[in-house]
């Protein structure tokens, strides 16, 4: 493989200054435009014949990112401060999905376009009383097309060909708003009021796998023309819904004495489509204590509770999948390609509730030591603890329930995928973290992490190995990284230049190993061979070092005077606002992935595969960027 041509041309500005005489009605306007072209590399193997052949492929994935907003912002005669703005962003991706094994006609193009107006209004009664009222109005529309309409075909491990299956198209009217009034009396710092995160009217269309999906355990079974599951959907895959959340909230500050200090709060939370639990209360404390009002050592600590949000997307697979609308059919060991009569004969698949489910909920604690070293410095150790308790996650409750797993419980039905709310997650970690300006020659920050998260659900759409025992899955999570060090800093040792530095550090994710069929006959290809837990592999680490040198040019400076006192008796202004506001270009390299380490993003664990235990994509590359930033 060639290393691929890719360039990045990023170009930004902003204008900002008064609309009226007196000043007090400003605007503000910012562009944006990112010119992302990057290359994905496939790295796959198919059959030529009856030999297996390599394939390699250096595909265009070029991504465009418009953003434009402006704002006018008004001060009042009575301190009140009023904003309104617009915005207007526009993003554009091309054979995405495409990479790794992945082949380029089973990629797929995709838009968003979102258009938001914001107002807020900042209202004083007094110096005890404050509000602050803010919401958007938006829309939003997200097609995706697939590259080429032709059914898709998954070699597990191998590679996928044909078509995406992916059109579909995501389209909202949004409102999102809150108004919280600030009361300051004595020790006391008290915020309350109400939040509407989402309001919205969404749109649904669901399109794929129209043509079918058809999943090979092996390339020994494409070359057989025997696929182990085939997915087919029909009908009608438009939906509209509404969406509401809604919550309320109350925190108190108390500053007890000038040692110890105390946040104590209570949030509420309502969403509907969930109606046997439609009521939530979360509390929260955190507290923080010095020994002494000079001590240099403060110890804090803090637990509550954090409701779950579903989102839109089992909302919409709940109202699509009900048995009538778009109907999704799912054949095991099916002929290829699928014939009619096995389509008629098939019955259809449903999405449905736990009757038993309740809103998922996590309860965070911890406490930590932060210790002043510098006048301009700390340090700090601290444990951070998380249960996540009844957790969403999917199971197919009409799995067949013995060998040969041909036959369901309920033959009038397919998979009934129930959206459970049985998953749990537990996770430690111990934080060390510095951070300040030790010297006036660096500035930043330095945390190590060590932590360890088992859970058995990875969300809503996860299903475990076998439905038939979900606890078998309890095992390392998804993005359990053990051991994570992060280094964020800048030095001006020179005139000359800035430098700034970003290294990371990680341990690798673990890897599930998996058959590649559907032994069990669930219709869902994550069956694990005999012996192995889920989350057994161990992946790739991260090694990254991103470095920027910046200098800044000062084009012209007014005139300064050395005296305090001008020849005609005015106060000159003084060398360092006039500095201030010269015209300044700003030079900066930046380098992204300086050791060009070959930074994988994941293992093969298709058992039986060509790849099992390699990988086959990556982050990218070293990438060098020049900018060029002028204020005036």
């Amino acid at each position: 493989v060639q290393k691929p041509p890719e360039s990045r041309q990023y170009y930004e500005g902003s204008l900002s200054g008064p609309l009226s005489r007196d000043k007090k009605t400003t605007f503000l306007l910012s562009l944006d435009r990112d010119l992302d072209s990057t290359q994905t590399i496939v790295d796959a193997v198919g059959l030529v014949g009856t030999a297996i052949t390599p394939i390699h492929e250096n595909v265009p994935a070029p991504i465009r990112h418009s953003f434009a907003e402006g704002r006018v912002f008004h001060q009042l005669a009575n301190g009140d401060l009023f904003w309104i703005g617009y915005s207007y962003e526009n993003s554009s991706f091309k054979n995405q999905n495409v990479g790794g094994t992945v082949l380029p006609e089973a990629g797929y193009k995709s838009l968003t376009v979102e258009n938001e107006i914001n107002v807020s209004y900042r209202h004083t009664f007094s110096t005890s009383w404050i509000n602050q009222l803010r919401f958007l109005v938006g829309q939003n529309n997200q097609p995706r097309n697939s590259v080429t309409q032709a059914p898709q075909l998954i070699v597990s491990g191998a590679f996928t060909d044909g078509g995406a299956q992916a059109d579909s198209r995501r389209t909202e009217y949004h409102f999102d708003g809150a108004d919280i009034v600030t009361w300051i009396h004595g020790k006391h710092l008290l915020n309350f009021g109400v939040d509407i995160p989402d309001i919205s009217r969404r749109g649904a269309d669901d399109f794929t796998n129209q043509l079918g999906t058809y999943t090979f355990a092996s390339l020994a079974a494409f070359q057989a023309n025997s696929p182990s599951t085939v997915t087919v959907q029909q009908g009608n895959g438009h939906l509209v819904f509404l969406e509401k959340v809604v919550a309320g909230f109350l925190e108190d500050s108390i500053r007890v004495t000038p040692k110890f200090s105390v946040t104590a709060g209570l949030r509420y939370y309502w969403q509907n489509f969930f109606h046997n639990d439609p009521n939530n209360f979360a509390p929260r404390l955190s507290l923080a204590y010095a020994p002494s009002t000079k001590s240099k050592t403060v110890f804090r600590g803090g637990a509550g509770l954090f409701y779950d949000r579903s989102g839109p997307r089992p909302i919409a697979d709940l109202l699509h999948f009900n048995g009538v609308d778009l109907l999704r059919f799912i054949i095991s060991n099916p002929a290829f390609p699928v014939t009619s009569a096995e389509l008629v004969a098939a019955p259809t698949s449903v999405v449905t509730l736990d009757p038993r489910l309740h809103i998922p909920y996590r309860l965070q604690y911890g406490f930590a030591i932060e210790r002043q070293v510098t006048a301009k410095s700390t340090f700090s150790a601290g444990y951070v603890g998380s249960r996540g308790i009844s957790l969403f996650r999917s199971i197919d409750s009409n799995a067949p329930t013995a060998p040969p797993f041909s036959a369901r419980p309920n033959p009038a039905i397919g998979q009934d995928r129930q959206i459970q709310s049985d998953g749990y997650q537990k996770s430690n970690s111990l934080e060390l973290t510095f951070r300040g300006q030790p010297s006036r020659f660096f500035s930043g920050q330095i945390q190590y992490t060590l932590s360890k998260t088992y859970n058995n659900t990875s969300g809503v759409t996860y299903f475990p190995g076998t439905s038939l025992d979900p606890a078998a899955d309890w095992a390392r999570s998804d993005n359990d990284r053990r051991h994570k060090f992060d280094l964020l800093g800048s030095s001006h040792f020179t005139k000359l230049f800035a430098l700034g530095a970003a290294l990371s550090l990680y341990s690798g994710k673990p890897v599930n190993v998996i058959t590649g069929a559907d032994n069990n006959g669930d219709g869902v290809v994550n069956d694990r061979p005999a012996g192995f837990a889920r989350n057994t592999l161990h992946g790739p680490g991260l090694v990254n070092l991103d470095l920027n040198l910046s200098h800044d040019f000062v084009l012209s400076r007014r005139h300064e005077s050395k005296s305090n006192e001008s020849p005609s008796g005015r106060s000159p202004k003084t060398k360092s606002s006039a500095a201030k506001d010269a015209p300044t270009l700003t030079l900066s390299l930046n380098s992204f992935n300086v050791f060009n380490h070959p930074n994988f993003v994941t293992y093969v664990g298709v058992f039986g595969s060509p790849f099992f235990g390699q990988p086959v994509s990556a982050n990218p590359p070293r990438r060098t960027q020049l900018n060029l930033e002028f204020k005036f």
